[in-house]
């Protein structure tokens, strides 16, 4: 096979390919031959109709595109690794000259990814935002132990903000009933609640049997229009009054949390609190240097990649409102459909130039994927998921596209830890 590659200035790579007429024509004869193996002419018992007859059964230009179809990807390949082309798509055939006997000429075009000028990517200092845990940490964190083992009891006396009340509510806007805003028997942590401000403070001084109206404003910001800011009355009916009994700090308690001492909750907890920190400042620091990275980088991307990917970028928020029950396009034209494009392109570019820039480095570095990689990364889903290993790559085998996402996903997660072994952070 001989070849040419011309490359436009739209990153279009249009390449001419010739296959010897030998091989164009074995090509030909074993479909014929398959064809003939397997249709039912009749006068024919199946498979033994002759060459002639089959060929003019079936169609030669047919029996041509199905040998252009199978010779194609292998070849096209080959193009691809003698001329080292990084391609961004499918590559499309534009024509073809096939006559037998003759050479097979085809023509095909190929949108190429864009050339990048990778910047700086190891021995960079690099400044991160740390994250601290509060000083009383490991304490909030005992205290929270202490509750999921309290116990709730009813008591006869007038609430505090400490306690926990249970009370019929029906609420009003002007003589208006609220939709959805009335309960029976409702159970509220005044200490926590998640109640509109100035709800739970005026539930507090009341005790059991006692019925009353709260005076309440919505939040100008609330997630219902006709409620925002809206000045409303809760009439209240007090039931129950429950006060918070914590068991004391001790070896007992820990045990109950699965320690054998106090001490070795609390170690617990600190290794607990210790790997939040870690993990924090990891992504802290995979951040700050990948922007460091992006930032001296340059590449132009062709706005047919911009294109596809922002088409990519629409469908995804398309599905998400879909799932939250919500009106993509009504949201669109809440927020401004210009803004939300430029919104989305936004998106769509600082994705297409963040996996080149993970692409690149794992070029540069050398970063390998092995089949180990990718069967502890399945293991892992698996795990996550419930499955057994085996069946999830049974199931995966059904969507070839699946082991692509994943090694774009161990490719990034190599690349990131070549990152934060290769390059010096310090905390701001």
């Amino acid at each position: 096979m001989t070849n040419t590659v011309k490359i436009d200035d739209k990153n279009i790579a249009t390449i001419e390919m010739t296959i010897d007429a030998q091989t164009a024509k074995k090509a030909y004869d074993n479909t014929l031959r398959a064809y003939g193996a397997n249709i039912n002419i009749a006068g024919f018992r199946k498979g033994k109709a002759p060459a002639s007859v089959v060929e003019k059964y079936v169609g030669s230009d047919r029996i041509k595109m199905e040998v252009i179809d199978r010779l194609f990807p292998s070849e096209f390949q080959k193009v691809i690794a003698d001329n080292k082309l990084n391609i961004a798509f499918t590559p499309a055939i534009e024509k073809y000259d096939f006559e037998l006997g003759s050479d097979l000429k085809i023509t095909a075009s190929v949108e190429l990814k864009p050339e990048i000028k990778l910047g700086a990517y190891k021995d960079v200092k690099v400044e991160y935002e740390e994250f601290k845990h509060p000083e009383n940490a490991l304490e909030r964190e005992l205290e929270m132990t202490q509750k999921r083992f309290s116990t709730l009891e009813t008591v006869e006396r007038a609430a505090t903000e400490k306690d926990t009340v249970v009370f019929d509510f029906e609420g009003f806007v002007g003589d208006e009933k609220i939709e959805h805003g009335e309960g029976k028997n409702y159970t509220l942590d005044l200490a926590n609640s998640n109640f509109i401000p100035g709800f739970a403070e005026g539930l507090v001084g009341h005790s059991a049997n006692e019925e009353f109206v709260i005076d309440v404003t919505f939040p100008a910001e609330y997630h219902e229009e006709k409620l925002k800011g809206a000045k409303a009355q809760f009439k209240i009916k007090m039931n129950e009054v429950k006060e918070r009994t914590m068991p004391e700090l001790n070896d007992e308690l820990a045990k109950k949390a699965g320690k054998d001492t106090l001490e070795l909750l609390k170690e617990d907890i600190q290794k607990y609190l210790d790997n939040i920190a870690k993990n924090h400042n990891d992504r802290a620091k995979s951040d700050a240097i990948f922007n460091k990275v992006s930032e001296t980088t340059e590449i132009e991307i062709q706005d047919s990649m911009l294109n596809r990917e922002y088409d990519a970028v629409v469908e995804e928020a398309k599905m998400g409102a879909a799932q939250q029950g919500a009106d993509f396009d009504k949201l669109v034209e809440a927020e401004g459909k210009d803004t939300v494009e430029a919104k989305f392109r936004e998106e769509a570019a600082k994705r297409i130039k963040n996996s080149l820039i993970v692409e690149k480095i794992a070029q540069v570095a050398d970063l390998k994927i092995e089949q180990k990689d990718i069967m502890e990364h399945i293991n892992q889903m698996a795990m996550m998921y419930g499955m057994a290993p085996t069946q999830l790559f049974e199931e995966m085998r059904k969507n070839p596209n699946s082991f692509a996402a994943i090694s774009q996903q161990i490719t990034a997660n190599k690349v990131n830890e070549y990152l934060l072994e290769n390059n010096k952070f310090s905390a701001k």
